[in-house]
């Protein structure tokens, strides 16, 4: 955005024309005549004088120009988007076991489109926190709570199956999101747990991290992904290198439900497959909806200086063109 911190100078820019007539119209009917006798030097001075008559005139209007450009102190801001946020602190709990790796999301597996559809729902809400924990055997805080979703799309987009995890601690991974929200104020704080096993390790159980988050006023949204069905699952063979089997994953819908109850989100969602997957974050979106008012300030710098050079730009120029031209056509002035 641009201001002027003196506006009333521009109107000093009706001089220019004023001096332009006074140039071209006033001043020429009192040009002096000075006696030729060789008609060639004659046309020579002609179509120079008359360049000079229009170069001088116009170097010095635009001298005027920057000058008062320049006095009216000319000012480029830069936005800030100041937000008084009653937003929502969101944390992302996503199962990385070995599990995931199953395809019945082809063609992709189950954790390439749980991070898809978690990174469409990061960008729909932009004026969230959100933090993100993975869990296989153990649980691991990638991201804690933040506004920088670039940052923390980067590092979604980082998160690979944990090829170690034969086993699900998903009561872990939901007590390390309920520590990342626990000092949180703010209006609304979530978990969205995905997962696609049973709780089957981990020193806490998924209940009591449940529980947990219901005395912190935390409601948790519960995601299964898959089907209690064989699936493509790939099965690397050192000689035939990678194929895949139909291997059943056995989905605790059950506990999925006693977590959400417990927090007051209703039931859990199963989602087999992408479209049903974007479907039920496009429902907790619609859900959870957060409260904002943005306040536009600018920071603002200075910008006279760059007409202050012109200016001294165009003087120079003049003097030379003055030193150079007028001792040799007495007429141009």
């Amino acid at each position: 955005m641009l201001r002027f911190l003196y506006p009333w100078w521009l109107l000093a820019l009706l001089v220019i024309p004023l001096y332009l007539y006074y140039e071209q119209v006033f001043k020429r009917h009192r040009r002096r005549r000075l006696p030729f006798s060789n008609l060639a030097v004659l046309r020579q001075v002609s179509g120079r004088d008359r360049l000079w008559r229009w170069l001088l005139p116009i170097m010095r209007a635009l001298l005027m120009l920057c000058l008062i450009i320049a006095l009216s102190r000319p000012q480029w801001g830069t936005n800030i988007r100041d937000l008084d946020n009653k937003g929502v602190d969101i944390v992302i709990a996503l199962d990385v076991s070995g599990s995931m790796l199953a395809l019945d999301f082809k063609p992709q597996n189950r954790l390439i489109a749980a991070k898809q559809v978690a990174a469409d729902f990061i960008r729909k809400r932009p004026n969230d926190r959100f933090g993100l924990v993975t869990f296989g055997s153990y649980a691991l805080t990638v991201s804690p709570l933040t506004f920088d979703h670039n940052a923390l799309l980067t590092r979604l987009n980082e998160v690979e199956i944990n090829l170690d995890a034969s086993a699900t601690a998903i009561g872990m991974g939901l007590a390390k999101a309920v520590a990342r929200l626990q000092n949180s104020s703010a209006k609304s704080k979530l978990i969205i747990l995905i997962t696609d096993g049973v709780n089957n390790t981990g020193e806490i159980d998924p209940i009591s991290a449940a529980e947990m988050a219901k005395a912190l006023d935390i409601r948790i949204y519960t995601i299964g992904v898959g089907s209690n069905e064989p699936v493509d699952f790939p099965d690397y063979d050192p000689f035939l290198g990678n194929r895949y089997k139909k291997v059943l994953i056995e989905l605790d819908m059950e506990t999925l439900d006693q977590i959400a109850a417990i927090t007051g989100t209703g039931k859990a969602a199963l989602a087999t497959d992408t479209g049903q997957l974007d479907e039920v974050m496009s429902h907790i979106d619609r859900l959870e909806k957060t409260d904002f008012k943005i306040n536009l300030r600018y920071r603002w710098k200075e910008q006279f200086m760059l007409f202050l050079w012109i200016a001294a730009t165009l003087i120079a120029l003049d003097l030379l063109l003055r030193l150079w031209w007028q001792p040799m056509f007495p007429s141009a002035n």
